[in-house]
């Protein structure tokens, strides 16, 4: 019995010797093997007693203490010295990330409702949010929605845009990061940026920045994404296309945190690194965040400069501004039907996150499903109208299946402003908005045919103006314009000859000379509107599509002789 006690007793003696080892080696794995830096030199920035003002900065956030400070906290510090007036304060909305700084280094970083809750203990009167988020994704509709739960603890609240918010950014953060990659910019170096990916629509920003580094010149530069498309087999595929033996890696994402430093840089098998030295070519690795750069610092100051614009007295200026793109669209200018449509709106706080228009018996229906709960009511006119008017006018809100809000409104005209006043369900008082209901997200067959501005059949000349792209291509104008059976043809001379072929409503048409410039017989959908085209350029030495939009000038239109 004794001899089985023993045998037992240093049974679990070596069990537990094991089970320790094997706990101390479990604990070690799940301890960081890579200095972050010293979180002291950061400033969470979540101090009170900040004065009527607050700019609030909001970002995904980073565990990496001195990214962290080299780029969110760069960002933070432009947006003070731009706004010295405004108090400008952090929220995160990574609660892994905070946890995981609060616990490791003792420091507190606000989420977005303790950040908003600071704001309102604060007695804050004035709030702009500006996000650092590249894009208007899951991040930015969730953080809309939160700031929207808060806005009627505020006498004004604007939101900011992302960083990638219009053309105009783009261009902007392009120039950004071909300035800081020129040096490496030899002929034989392929400059690769790694962005995050998402599933939402959003992802199409991705794209988007490749096609002006693209059209911008800069075709050794590549664009793709951690957890998206385009992904890394996608973007060796693009490298391995071309000529190179060097490639450098940076990542298009504002902080460079894990994914720069693990999945890009890292010595793992599945790095990006790894990757491209597998395929034979020197690898660099750039880790450093956009936020760090001066000009993507700058962009976001103009951000949330135009979000302060916006501010009026005591809530948000009534102003969204009709659609000068595109003339006004009536009910019967469209055929009967549902579409989805865009809204745009005066106010980041009314805001639109859905919309199906329905056309029937010569008017227009609007069922606009929000963003939040905070309104009540909504009155076609201004506030002062409808708190003189009879509540059996009002509009109420009904839900959908999860809960939304949903407004139900007449629309008379798409791109032109439509006054609505939306009641507030915590102030109880009358707000004036503005909506603007865009046709750009009509589908073509939405509108009714037209005869081709009563053009009789015969040729004609119209003028043409072509935008898009790089700005450097044009194209003839006049352009011949032929009329058959009450359907416009125009006759598009570009100024090179290195287009292949055009897309029109995804339908394609090739070439219609084979001397000269680049010449192609298009259909003309619409005269006075922008037209979205594609054109094929094989300039580059390897094709590629270029998105433009064509402008038929309906009152130009001449008879030819």
């Amino acid at each position: 019995m004794k001899k089985f006690v023993s045998i037992l007793l240093a049974a679990l003696l070596v069990f537990s010797l094991v089970a320790t080892a094997f706990a101390a080696e479990e604990a070690e794995e799940d301890e960081e093997n890579y200095e972050t830096g010293d979180a002291s030199l950061d400033d969470a920035r979540n101090a009170d007693g900040i004065g009527d003002n607050e700019l609030m900065v909001v970002s995904f956030g980073t565990s990496f203490n001195d990214n962290r400070r080299l780029t969110i906290g760069a960002i933070e510090t432009a947006l003070e010295k731009a706004f010295p007036d405004w108090s400008v304060r952090r929220g995160f909305t990574s609660q892994i990330v905070i946890d995981h700084v609060l616990e490791r280094d003792g420091e507190v970083i606000d989420n977005v409702d303790q950040a908003l809750q600071r704001a309102v203990d604060n007695g804050v009167k004035r709030l702009v949010v500006q996000p650092t988020h590249l894009m208007d994704g899951y991040e930015y509709n969730d953080l809309a929605d939160a700031v929207a739960r808060y806005a009627d603890d505020f006498e004004a609240v604007a939101l900011g845009k992302p960083v990638l918010a219009d053309d105009a950014d783009f261009q902007a953060v392009a120039k950004a990061v071909t300035a800081a990659t020129a040096a490496y910019d030899d002929g034989r170096t392929a400059i690769v940026f790694m962005g995050h990916g998402t599933e939402a629509a959003s992802n199409g920003v991705y794209a988007k920045m490749q096609r002006a580094l693209t059209d911008g010149g800069y075709a050794n530069y590549f664009v793709g994404t951690v957890e998206a498309k385009p992904d890394l087999d996608d973007v060796l595929a693009a490298v391995g296309a071309g000529d190179y033996s060097r490639v450098v890696l940076r990542p298009l994402m504002i902080v460079a945190g894990d994914h720069a430093n693990n999945d890009m840089a890292g010595d793992g098998e599945d790095s990006w690194k790894s990757a491209f030295q597998a395929a034979g070519y020197d690898v660099a690795c750039v880790v450093q965040g956009l936020g760090e750069m001066e000009d993507i610092q700058a962009l976001l100051v103009s951000h949330a400069r135009a979000a302060m614009d916006t501010l009026g007295q005591g809530e948000l200026a009534p102003a969204a501004g009709q659609d000068e793109a595109n003339g006004p669209v009536y009910a019967e200018d469209l055929l009967d039907g549902a579409y989805d449509i865009a809204v745009d709106s005066s106010s980041s706080m009314f805001r639109v996150v859905s919309c199906t228009l329905t056309v029937a018996d010569g008017a227009m229906t609007a069922e606009m499903t929000m963003g939040g709960t905070g309104y009540l009511y909504v009155y076609p006119g201004t506030a002062d109208e409808a708190a003189k008017a009879d509540t059996a006018d009002y509009i109420p809100y009904g839900e959908n299946g999860d809960g939304a809000h949903v407004f139900s409104v007449p629309v008379e005209a798409l791109n032109a402003d439509v006054p609505l006043a939306a009641f507030s369900k915590n102030k109880q008082t009358w707000y004036d908005r503005t909506l603007v209901f865009r046709s750009d997200a009509l589908p073509e067959d939405a509108f009714a045919e037209s005869d081709g501005l009563d053009l009789a059949d015969g040729t004609y000349t119209v003028e043409v103006t072509l935008s898009g792209g790089s700005g450097k291509a044009t194209v003839e104008s006049p352009a011949a314009l032929t009329v058959e059976d009450g359907k416009a043809t125009a006759h598009i001379v570009w100024s090179s000859a290195n287009y292949d072929y055009m897309k029109v409503d995804g339908v394609r048409y090739d070439m219609a000379n084979t001397e000269g410039n680049s010449a192609f017989d298009i259909p003309v959908p619409a005269f006075d509107e922008d037209i979205p085209i594609v054109a094929d350029t094989v300039a580059m030495g390897t094709p590629h599509e270029i998105e433009y939009t064509l402008r038929f000038d309906g009152a130009s239109i001449q008879t030819r002789p």
